[in-house]
């Protein structure tokens, strides 16, 4: 390209540099997400059978469980069981499609939370709509 004096000029590359800044933003925002929702604080329990998940799950909603019991969750303080109820009717509402809630539920239990505590939050899930769960644990020899 040459301008009216006849210096001649690059491509502008502002606005190619802009989406790159945009893109690279996204990435970092969707992978924080990800790291909150599977919390290094819960320490998973160790399973023979464990397998990681598939692509096609479709929704999914993660919930933490630590060992006294509360419900740690996406954005949210550690929740009691009746906090827990309201959070999951809120998302068993955002999810539900054809009179039926479309998420799968990922529970993720610290290997010291009481079978009870996990007992009463699937107990609540189930309550609200929720039909598909899934259970995290670490795989002996690693991952989770």
């Amino acid at each position: 390209m040459a301008n009216v004096q006849g210096a001649d000029t690059g491509p502008d590359l502002t606005a190619m540099l802009d989406v790159v800044m945009q893109l690279l933003l996204y990435f970092i925002f969707c992978a924080r997400l990800i790291n909150e929702q599977t919390t290094g604080d819960i320490k998973l329990p160790v399973s023979q059978a464990a397998k990681p998940m598939t692509r096609g799950e479709g929704d999914v909603l993660f919930i933490n469980i630590n060992p006294e019991g509360k419900v740690l969750a996406l954005g949210e303080d550690p929740m009691n069981l009746t906090q827990t109820k309201l959070w999951l009717e809120k998302r068993a509402q955002d999810y539900r499609k054809d009179g039926e809630v479309k998420a799968a539920l990922v529970v993720r239990a610290d290997r010291d939370t009481s079978y009870e505590s996990v007992y009463k939050v699937m107990q609540a899930c189930k309550d609200k709509g929720f039909r598909r769960f899934k259970l995290r644990a670490e795989m002996i020899g690693g991952g989770n």
